[in-house]
């Protein structure tokens, strides 16, 4: 059975949320799961502030936000990488800065009003997110169960 998410927007309407977290997503590692329904949260509320209709100012403080939180959690990832010694963390820390670098040019791009948010970059960063998890993800929480 498939779950509906729904978000309370401003006129007190409910609206589906853009990227639905699923238990298929989770690696197994409580802080590292705990992380990616934060980064799913916050691509909804970015989505949401989007269809809604807000501002300019207050959609790119949202996305910074996404950004920075993004930032945060691949430190975390990063950190626990390095402390347990795991074999594949330069591979997956490249892939970590190539995405905080796209993500930081949106960002520059969409306040100089350069860019767009449109389906096409909801689409590039929900498929990024969920192709990392399910594969580099997937693999280091496998790694820090096989350390507890």
């Amino acid at each position: 059975m498939k779950q509906v998410v729904a978000l309370l927007v401003g006129s007190g309407r409910f609206e589906l949320a853009y990227m639905q977290w699923r238990s298929s997503l989770e690696v197994g590692h409580d802080q590292i799961d705990r992380e990616h329904r934060s980064l799913v949260d916050a691509l909804n509320r970015l989505h949401a502030a989007m269809k809604m209709g807000k501002g300019k100012e207050e959609i790119g403080q949202v996305l910074v936000f996404l950004m920075d939180y993004t930032e945060s959690h691949f430190k975390t990832e990063e950190a626990m990488m390095l402390k347990h010694g795991y074999p594949a963390a330069q591979r997956h820390l490249a892939a970590h800065a190539d995405l905080v670098q796209q993500v930081s040019a949106l960002v520059t791009n969409y306040h100089a009003g350069r860019a767009l948010l449109t389906g096409a970059v909801f689409d590039f960063l929900e498929g990024w997110l969920v192709k990392h998890i399910m594969s580099e993800d997937k693999v280091l929480g496998d790694f820090m169960k096989s350390k507890a």
